[in-house]
């Protein structure tokens, strides 16, 4: 069972049963998410086996942590979320064991970042949504600083993830999601350390419009497999169609 879990690569110091947890929920959703929502993965290999690592996506809908998750389901993660998800006790509680960690949504809350930055000290994974809330049209928005400061002190690779489909599956404003569709998801290069540093170097707004582009080009690789293998029935016309560095139609 420990060769099996692999814990000590994966995820350094969670333990076992930790990981075996993670590993059992992200494998079970990963086959739901394939069966109901044709779930295509493209760069899963991409993602670096051991080490820290700060994993980074668009969010456009409450889809997004599972279905990520599943994806990367070989890095047990730590996820900075916002605090009111915590409120509700036993869904906080199960967050929780999935390794999230509140931050207040605007305040570049400390005490998350020190956090984020022990994990990624130990050598484990953390993800985050640097946009800090789901997107409305599908194109990924402007980054949190927040994550530039964590970029700047981590010292690890950021490993940049696009989702698609997942705002028209459940747009804000509906009450649960559509229970057929597609979805798509992209596991981006890593971007060296010493990439970062460079960015930094240039500027907080450098770095965030640099990573911010990496993610959105990803972004637009999945809607156009999304229109291939739906033969061009989904996702919907709008903006998404067009990246987020040119003007909304």
């Amino acid at each position: 069972m420990t060769a099996f879990l692999d814990a000590a690569r994966r995820a350094p110091g969670r333990g076992n049963m930790s990981v075996a947890w993670f590993t059992a929920c992200a494998s079970t959703l990963l086959a739901g998410f394939r069966a109901a929502y044709r779930l295509g993965i493209t760069g899963r290999e991409r993602l670096p086996r051991a080490g820290g690592i700060l994993v980074v996506s668009n969010h456009q809908s409450y889809l997004d942590p599972p279905v990520c998750g599943s994806v990367i389901l070989d890095r047990p993660y730590t996820i900075i979320a916002r605090e009111s998800l915590f409120r509700f006790a036993p869904f906080g509680a199960l967050i929780r064991s999935f390794g999230a960690v509140p931050i207040e949504r605007g305040s570049g809350d400390m005490a998350a970042l020190r956090t984020a930055l022990k994990h990624l000290g130990a050598g484990r994974a953390v993800f985050m949504f640097p946009e800090g809330t789901r997107n409305e049209d599908g194109r990924t928005k402007a980054f949190k600083p927040g994550i530039a400061l964590l970029a700047r002190k981590a010292n690890v690779p950021i490993v940049p993830m696009a989702i698609e489909g997942a705002g028209d599956l459940w747009p804000k404003g509906r009450t649960l999601p559509r229970l057929r569709g597609w979805l798509e998801v992209e596991v981006g290069e890593p971007i060296a350390p010493e990439t970062i540093r460079a960015w930094a170097e240039e500027g907080s707004d450098v770095l965030l419009d640099r990573l911010r582009r990496r993610i959105e080009e990803l972004r637009m690789n999945c809607r156009a497999r999304l229109r291939a293998r739906s033969e061009g029935r989904f996702p919907p016309p709008g903006p998404g169609d067009r990246p987020s560095w040119e003007d909304a139609p």
